[in-house]
């Protein structure tokens, strides 16, 4: 029965799908050893700009991503791209990340944007500052475009790994989020905080406080991605 139903849900997660979603599940496939070494890890470190919070009922407008590999942002390797959104009247989060109204309705589809984002992924671990909204909202963008709301990525939070490398020894809920905001953080570590409030310079600036952490992280003996995670 138990081999009947896994069998079900495997056909059902590889079913009629688009070809990128084939691709990415196939990617998926090829997961990445704990013991990987921390220098030799892929990582896809990413941003998103939103009309909002709400993760139910707005709508990512922007992504940004650039891979980190061997030490190094790999500013060749990255990703950006503006997606096409109705976006209410009196919505103010334009005052944020600056993209107006008349630029998201010239986006591409959101279905074109997943395709793009998730060959550029692959298998990658993928990084976030506060990852959790980002990858909430992903998951709204994939059921919207009727795919299974599931990454099979590994997933590193910045903020999370910042709290743990600077306290190990207490817990992550006694700190105040605003300490570890991206902002925080760059100016704690004498980080560039130019061209913030974009997807694509939220995303390199992420990757530069990864390296940080990655360097703080190899100091205390963590050497594999497996000690990361």
């Amino acid at each position: 029965m138990i081999r009947w139903l896994k069998k079900l849900r495997e056909k059902q997660e590889t079913g009629p799908f688009p070809e990128f979603w084939q691709r990415y599940q196939q990617a998926g496939k090829l997961s990445v050893p704990a013991t990987t070494p921390l220098a030799a890890a892929d990582f896809v470190v990413f941003d998103t700009e939103t009309t909002g919070f709400d993760k139910k009922n707005d709508r990512v407008i922007s992504i940004g991503a650039v891979r980190v590999h061997q030490g190094q942002v790999l500013v060749s390797e990255s990703f950006e791209c503006l997606l096409r959104q109705e976006v209410a009247p009196g919505n103010k989060s334009a005052e944020i990340h600056g993209i107006l109204p008349s630029q998201i309705r010239l986006g591409m589809k959101e279905e074109d944007a997943l395709a793009y984002f998730l060959d550029f992924i692959g298998n990658a671990v993928l990084v976030g500052h506060y990852i959790g909204f980002d990858i909430g909202m992903l998951k709204q963008m994939l059921k919207r475009n009727h795919l299974p709301p599931k990454l099979h990525n590994q997933m590193i939070d910045t903020a999370q790994l910042a709290i743990r490398l600077e306290h190990p020894l207490k817990s992550p809920d006694s700190y105040r989020r605003s300490d570890f905001s991206l902002d925080a953080l760059s100016k704690r570590y004498r980080l560039p905080r130019e061209d913030r409030h974009t997807a694509s310079g939220d995303a390199f600036a992420t990757a530069l406080l990864l390296l940080k952490l990655l360097a703080q992280a190899k100091q205390r003996n963590m050497t594999t991605l497996g000690d990361l995670l």
